[in-house]
């Protein structure tokens, strides 16, 4: 976060946002569905999962609010140092894949500014844009999106 979200974020933003929330969201590995890319000596290059019990920070967003029970990913990160080798699309395509299997057809999430053209990237759509109301009562910015995992069948031509 200090790195990548250095460009959109304040340090007095990425501190209150790490002092509040950290980086890791519980509930994806309570639930089964966190994935770890490791490089061969084992080292871990990035995380992320999904999860169906609300997150943490759904309580601070300004506006609106993440649905409860609504399958929402959390905890992507890779590290900087591994950036642009695949590793985030990877762990996106196993998240989403996985969330297929459970019978999931729509994700939502709610992406940093610094995360949010990756995400767009991977058909992630804009909802609205938002805000996380930090405890110093600072603001957060960040942008809720969705993506529905299943194509919708095209109309016949007539």
């Amino acid at each position: 976060m200090w790195v990548l979200g250095g460009d959109f974020y304040t340090p007095t933003q990425i501190a209150n946002f790490l002092t509040r929330f950290g980086t890791m969201d519980d509930a994806v590995v309570k639930e089964g569905h966190f994935f770890v890319a490791e490089d061969l000596r084992g080292a871990i290059l990035g995380s992320g999962g999904w999860t169906c019990l609300r997150p943490a920070y759904a309580q601070e967003l300004s506006v609106g609010e993440a649905a409860t029970g609504m399958p929402t990913v959390r905890s992507v990160f890779v590290d900087p140092a591994a950036t642009r080798r695949g590793i985030a699309s990877a762990i996106m395509a196993q998240i989403e894949n996985d969330a297929l299997a459970d019978g999931v057809d729509v994700l939502q999430l709610t992406a940093t500014l610094s995360g949010a053209p990756l995400y767009k990237s991977f058909g992630y759509e804009t909802e609205e844009n938002t805000e996380l109301i930090l405890p110093d009562l600072s603001r957060f910015k960040c942008i809720k999106m969705r993506k529905s995992l299943v194509e919708r069948p095209r109309r016949a031509s007539a």
